[in-house]
């Protein structure tokens, strides 16, 4: 009999080392899979946030090219961005209150 409980509790203290280090993997430290989801969350975020950034570079490029070798484009540039007007047009700026 006592071979036998003696034999067990040598099989459950395996068992529970090897849930307290499937939890300290799980839960706890800089490396457990919490922290590892919600590094993947972030990178995931701030991947969406460059290519936001790129398409926006792209953007204001094309439009610095088309600044560079089109007069017609400062004055598109001046009239949408900073509301200039030559001398003999109105400006009217509609703003919602939303």
């Amino acid at each position: 009999m006592k071979s036998n409980v003696k034999q067990w509790f040598f099989k459950l203290k395996y068992v529970v080392a090897l849930l307290v280090f499937a939890a300290f993997i799980g839960f706890v430290g800089e490396s457990s899979l919490m922290n590892r989801f919600a590094q993947q969350r972030e990178i995931s975020r701030l991947k969406g946030e460059i290519d936001e950034y790129n398409r926006k570079f792209a953007q204001d490029k094309k439009i610095l090219d088309a600044l560079k070798h089109d007069p017609e484009a400062v004055k598109e540039v001046a009239r949408g961005r900073y509301f200039m007007k030559t001398d003999n047009e109105d400006i009217f700026i509609v703003e919602d209150d939303e």
